[in-house]
């Protein structure tokens, strides 16, 4: 661009220097080729933004389609999401071609200016030769030098077209750049040593941006060292937002979260997070070796240690029947095992990591009654001698909880021991009462 300009602006100085009244013809249609450009170019770029948007929905509806197919065929649904892509396709392609209609009609437009520029300067030229006002060599130079003024010109139009559909797609692009990471957030400069005393909530609240209702209304909770803290409610009432303030995933919207009277935005994340185990029924593996997996955060650990955490999470029998044993590829999401046997290799990850304040959340509530069993075996090792708080569906899972809160409408409505919320006959009688019923009723 910058040469492309530097040559205009040195023919634009000949033409001057040879004839200044056909040099003042030759300038009049600069204006209208700027404007044809500047107009053109924001309604291509707009087009262009349409069209990565377009992109984005199709290859969002071939994603959720493929990761979906099983139930796509299960529902004869093979036609109609085939067409859902069609559709999406159509649209992508629409906005492409109109892209090209502009694009094609600014360069006709810049020919055409062009053209119209040309003759006029060689009918004017033409009437001052034959008036002897000028000689032919001399216009003859004047033409070659505007051609030369006029050729970057068209070479910026052409470039245009391109630089209007990348700043489109550069605009998506910065757009994720530009927000905020959690290491712009962090304020915290103090490392957490192991967890000694307590966890505690005070007067926290949280809401989600898209939600006018707060998740949580005014927690006030503290988890001793060594407690193990169940949270029970119904689906909604804020018990997954609770734990996931814990790690900092999300930020509490008012009062604050303390580890042994510190508040935890005072801890870097990495140490913060180097304290605390997940286990949850969406079990993420990666499409990789068993021994990777349950390994995995923790560098250079041994077949030793990684052995013993397998035994302690039950899951040395299936490892080992494995034709590859520890080395087998459990494949996408861990597609290659039951959802048994990934959930005892997230245990046995947690085990390894050896975290002091470990979270449970539904952590078997996908399971078959007989994988169940083993994976209850499973978390009995893993919750010893640590801080555990447990979400739960199944209350048969909870009744050995130091304490348990029921929480309702992101509020902490009841707490006590199992036997103590029974003798209540408030909300979690109520939940167990239902739970049990529907046992015997089945």
């Amino acid at each position: 661009i910058f040469q492309q300009g530097l040559t205009f602006l040195a023919m634009m100085g000949v033409i001057f220097y040879q004839n200044g009244r056909l040099a003042g013809l030759s300038v009049i249609v600069i204006p209208l080729a700027v404007f044809t450009m500047v107009r053109m170019g924001k309604r291509l770029r707009a087009l262009a933004a349409s069209g990565q948007e377009r992109m984005g929905d199709m290859a969002s509806t071939l994603q959720e389609t493929l990761s979906g197919i099983r139930m796509v065929k299960a529902y004869g649904r093979e036609e109609a999401e085939a067409e859902r892509f069609q559709q999406s396709n159509r649209s992508f392609l629409s906005t492409t071609m109109k892209a090209i209609q502009v694009s094609s009609l600014g360069s006709s437009h810049m020919e055409v200016i062009g053209v119209v520029g040309v003759a006029a300067i060689i009918w004017y030229g033409g009437f001052l030769v034959i008036n002897g006002s000028m000689t032919p060599g001399a216009f003859f130079s004047f033409l070659t030098a505007m051609f030369m003024a006029y050729s970057p010109i068209r070479r910026l139009s052409g470039s245009n077209n391109s630089i209007q559909q990348a700043l489109a797609a550069a605009e998506r692009v910065f757009g994720v750049l530009d927000l905020r990471t959690e290491q712009d957030a962090e304020r915290g400069q103090l490392e957490l040593p192991r967890i000694a005393q307590s966890v505690t909530f005070d007067d926290v609240t949280f809401h989600y941006e898209s939600q006018a209702v707060p998740a949580l209304t005014d927690i006030n909770l503290t988890i001793r060292a060594g407690e193990m803290v169940a949270l029970v409610g119904s689906s909604g009432s804020g018990k997954t937002t609770l734990v996931n303030l814990i790690p900092r995933f999300y930020e509490p919207t008012a009062g604050r979260i303390l580890i042994d009277g510190v508040d935890i935005q005072s801890y870097t994340l990495r140490s913060l997070r180097s304290q605390i185990g997940m286990v949850s029924q969406d079990v993420v593996l990666f499409d990789d070796s068993i021994r990777n997996n349950i390994a995995f955060g923790r560098e250079g650990t041994t077949d030793e240690d990684i052995n013993r955490a397998v035994r302690l999470a039950y899951a040395h029998d299936f490892v080992e029947r494995l034709p590859q044993g520890y080395q087998t590829v459990v494949g996408e999401k861990g597609v290659k095992l039951s959802g048994g046997e990934r959930q005892r290799l997230a245990i046995a990850r947690a085990i390894l990591r050896d975290p002091p304040l470990l979270i449970l959340d539904e952590a078997t509530s996908a399971l078959d009654t007989e994988s169940e069993r083993v994976v209850q075996l499973a978390l009995v090792n893993l919750m010893k001698n640590r801080t555990t708080v447990v979400i739960a569906h199944r209350l048969t899972t909870i009744q050995r909880a130091d304490r348990i809160m029921v929480l309702a409408q992101g509020s902490i409505v009841e707490v006590g021991t199992h036997d103590e919320l029974l003798r209540r006959g408030g909300q979690y009688q109520r939940l167990h009462a239902m739970q049990f019923q529907d046992v015997a009723d089945g």
